[in-house]
C-alpha cells in the first residue's frame, strides 16, 4: 500500500473525493454469482470499472476487473482470478499523490483504505479533477503567483456577511469623499459662473486622474502577485511615477490643444491643461502608496485600496484643480 505521511491541508486529502458507490463482493463468489450482483444493483454504482473483493471480516484482499466477468468461466471463484497485488492510499493521501499513483499504475481508481477496510473510492473524473487543478495550480506557480506571497482575501472562500463587512466601510468612505468634494466645488461657484467652461472640465479632470490611478493601481497589485518579494519597490515606484509624470505632461498638453481649438480660449485652455498635468501626477502617486500601504499594514489592497485611493484621486483632482484655477484666474 502507498500512502503519504506528509502534513497538508485536510482540503486537499483523498477523503473528500471518495465514493463508496462501487461493487463488493465477497471473495467466496463465483464469476457467475459476481455478474448476478452486478446486474442486479448496476443502478446503484457510479462506476464498474472495478470490482472490490473483500473477505468475511470485510478486509479488502483484491480487485476484479468487469472484464474479468466476461473472460472466465461462470464456475471459476473470484479469489482464483482477481488481482492480490492492491494499489491503494489512505484517508489522508494527499489528493496529488492519489493522482501521481493513479497515472503511474493506470488506474481509473484508486480505493481508500483504513486498517485493511475499503471505505471508499476515487473515480476517474475526481482524479482528473486533481490533475486540471494541479496543473493550474503548477502553471500560476511557475508564473509567482503562490500561497507564500499572495495573502489577500480568496473571495471564493469569504461568507457573503463578511464580504459586506470588508468592502461597504470603504465604499461609505468614498460617498463621504464625494459629498466633501461637492461642498468645495460649492466655493468655486464665481469662478464657475464667469467661466462656465470650468464647468465642463470637471468630469474629464476626475475621469482621466481616477483612470490612471486605478491603471497604476491594478498594475501593482498585479506585480505585488506575481513578483512578491522580488518587487523592488523604490525602485518599481520611481518608474512608475516617471512613467505617470509622462502621461500627464502628453495629456495636459492634448488637452491645452483641444480646447485652444474648440473654444478658442488659449489662457483659459492653458490653466485646464495645467491643472490636468497636476491631477494626473498627483493620482499616480497617491494610487501607488494607496496600495503599498494596504500592504504594509496587512489590508487586502484589492478590497480597500480601490475605493480608497479614488475618492482621494477625485478628491485630490478637484481641490487641485480649482486651487489652480483660483491661482491662474483672479
Amino acid at each position: 500500500m502507498e500512502s503519504d505521511k506528509r502534513v497538508v491541508d485536510k482540503k486537499d486529502l483523498a477523503i473528500n473525493y471518495i465514493t463508496d458507490k462501487v461493487p463488493i463482493i465477497f471473495d467466496t463468489y463465483s464469476i457467475s454469482q459476481a455478474n448476478k450482483y452486478i446486474n442486479k444493483n448496476i443502478k446503484q454504482f457510479d462506476v464498474i470499472d472495478y470490482i472490490y473483493v473483500v473477505n468475511n471480516r470485510n478486509d479488502l484482499v483484491g480487485v476484479l476487473s468487469v472484464k474479468d466477468i466476461f473472460k472466465h468461466s461462470g464456475k471459476i471463484k473470484v479469489k482464483e482470478v482477481m488481482q492480490k497485488e492492491i494499489i491503494s492510499v489512505n484517508p489522508d493521501t494527499e489528493q496529488v499523490k492519489v493522482a501521481n499513483i493513479a497515472l503511474k499504475h493506470g488506474l481509473k481508481a484508486i480505493p481508500i483504505v483504513e486498517k485493511n477496510k475499503l471505505i471508499g473510492v476515487i473515480l476517474t473524473n475526481k482524479i482528473l479533477s486533481i490533475i486540471n487543478r494541479s496543473l493550474h495550480k503548477n502553471i500560476l506557480y511557475f508564473a509567482g503567483i503562490h500561497k507564500d506571497h499572495l495573502d489577500f482575501e480568496d473571495t471564493s472562500q469569504v461568507p457573503l456577511y463578511l464580504s459586506l463587512f470588508h468592502r461597504v466601510p470603504w465604499l461609505i468612505i468614498g460617498l463621504l469623499g464625494v459629498i466633501f468634494a461637492a461642498f468645495f466645488i460649492n466655493k468655486f461657484e464665481d469662478i464657475i459662473n464667469r467661466h462656465l467652461i470650468l464647468a465642463f472640465f470637471i468630469p474629464a479632470i476626475v475621469y482621466m486622474s481616477g483612470a490612471l490611478g486605478t491603471q497604476n493601481q491594478t498594475l501593482l497589485i498585479r506585480d505585488f502577485a506575481v513578483f512578491g518579494k522580488e518587487l523592488k519597490f523604490a525602485k518599481y515606484f520611481f518608474k512608475q511615477l516617471t512613467i505617470g509624470f509622462i502621461i500627464a505632461l502628453f495629456i495636459g498638453g492634448l488637452v491645452y490643444i483641444i480646447v485652444s481649438l474648440i473654444w478658442n480660449e488659449t489662457y483659459i485652455a492653458f490653466v485646464i491643461g495645467t491643472a490636468m498635468f497636476f491631477t494626473l501626477v498627483i493620482s499616480s502617486f497617491s494610487s501607488m502608496l494607496v496600495t503599498y500601504l494596504f500592504k504594509v499594514f496587512k489590508q487586502d489592497p484589492a478590497l480597500g485600496s480601490g475605493p480608497f485611493a479614488t475618492i482621494i484621486s477625485d478628491v485630490s483632482s478637484i481641490i487641485v484643480y480649482f486651487i489652480i484655477v483660483s491661482i491662474m484666474i483672479k
